[in-house]
């Protein structure tokens, strides 16, 4: 009997050895396996970034070749509005040729349109206009076409206030058209600053300091013409006024 108790006592303690060993084992075998398991689940997360970075860079790539292409359709749109003034300037140049003022007026509104900082194109425009006022039937219609001048000639010097040709156009539109030619004074001035050698621009400021009460400036410059001018015919003319004025006429 004792020996058969003995038997269980070591067959019971051989099973708890083998199962503590078991155990440990199971232990070890679970330990070992952790590292593995999170390996493969970094690995798992950077393949997932990867893809995700691989995704974003070919999207921002898509994006970019949008954008170029954007770009160049408004390179184009900007290049075809352009040539589209170009053409108009041209064709208003062309009208003015024929004396066509009408369409020419219409052509270079245009063309202002595009180009509203072009000094030589809103002089061009002024001028037709102005040339409608002179061949407009009513005194109204000849008051607004006139209006159109001037408003265009000063915006052409208020961009280009060195632009030689709005100087000029305006004073003559001021003295002859107007009715106002004091205004014209500081225009001339500044014209001939520009254009020191300027004959007709002397002329013209000359008249203007003679409707001012003027008479000493205005035989002036009758002096300088006689000096500057290489035309005959200049000379001569600015030595009748002179003599004129200086007679006590009033040169005109």
């Amino acid at each position: 009997m004792k020996s058969i108790v003995g038997r269980n006592k070591n067959l019971t303690s051989g099973a708890v050895t083998v199962a503590t060993f078991l155990s440990r084992a199971l232990l070890i075998a679970v330990l070992a396996i952790l590292p593995l398991i999170s390996s493969c689940g970094e690995s798992r997360n950077r393949e997932s970034l990867a893809e995700r970075m691989a995704e974003d860079d070919e999207r921002i790539s898509e994006l970019k070749a949008k954008i170029r292409g954007v770009d160049k359709q408004v390179e184009n749109t900007i290049e075809a509005v352009k040539d589209k003034g170009t053409y108009w300037r041209l064709l208003g140049l062309k009208y003015m040729d024929y004396k066509m003022w009408g369409e020419a007026l219409a052509a270079f509104d245009e063309a202002t349109e595009i180009y509203p900082e072009n000094a030589p194109l809103l002089y061009n425009r002024a001028l037709t206009a102005a040339q409608m006022a002179l061949s407009s039937d009513t005194p109204e219609l000849k008051a607004s076409y006139f209006a159109r001048a001037e408003t265009g000639y000063r915006r052409a010097i208020t961009v280009d206030p060195l632009y030689t040709p709005s100087l000029y156009a305006l004073s003559v539109l001021l003295v002859f058209e107007l009715d106002r030619p004091l205004e014209a004074a500081p225009l001339l001035q500044d014209y001939l600053k520009i254009e020191r050698s300027n004959i007709n621009g002397r002329f013209l400021l000359a008249r203007v300091y003679l409707e001012a009460g003027m008479k000493s400036e205005a035989l002036n410059l009758y002096e300088e013409i006689m000096d500057l001018a290489g035309d005959k015919m200049d000379i001569l003319k600015a030595e009748e006024l002179y003599n004129r004025v200086a007679g006590g006429g009033n040169g005109s």
